[in-house]
């Protein structure tokens, strides 16, 4: 963020917003709304990861995070990818999906507070992930994919605490 930021009050009162590049789009387009899901479930996942122990996933969630602002300027018209993203956590998965037996029954979250964030953060992805996909954004959406297998299994490692 430049040193000198400073929201101009009252520019979006007319109902519109600024995109990459400084094209003023209204704020209900959709690239706007992906943005705003997206801050939410960044939000959502510092809130999981207060209620976890393990540094380790502390700071696969702060990669998420900061791949998530990523997906946000892909959103907006910023050029690139997420590939390195993507693989690392399909990493992650394949990992996981070692250690955790695969549940038996429809999964009902609220085994505990963490478990039950960790769902909530997942199901906020899928929403984002399909936003991603109505506006052909393929990389984010692919991403968000990922993200929220992630998201499943780290709430089912979780239910087990």
């Amino acid at each position: 963020m430049p040193k000198n930021f400073k929201p101009e009050i009252g520019s979006g009162d007319l109902g519109l917003t600024d995109l990459l590049g400084g094209r003023r789009v209204p704020k209900t387009d959709r690239r706007i709304k992906l943005n705003a899901l997206v801050d939410e479930l960044s939000a959502l996942l510092g809130l999981v990861k207060t209620g976890l122990k393990d540094k380790k996933t502390k700071e696969e969630l702060s990669a998420a995070q900061a791949a998530l602002i990523r997906v946000s300027g892909l959103a907006a018209g910023m050029k690139g990818e997420l590939k390195e993203e993507t693989a690392a956590l399909e990493a992650l998965i394949g990992a996981l999906s070692e250690t955790i037996k695969p549940p038996k029954k429809f999964v009902l979250p609220g085994a505990n507070e963490t478990e039950a964030l960790a769902h909530l953060a997942r199901t906020k992805t899928r929403i984002c992930e399909l936003l991603a996909w109505e506006i052909k954004a393929k990389a984010p959406a692919v991403y968000l994919n990922r993200l929220s297998d992630y998201l499943f299994l780290l709430a089912l490692k979780n239910a087990c605490k």
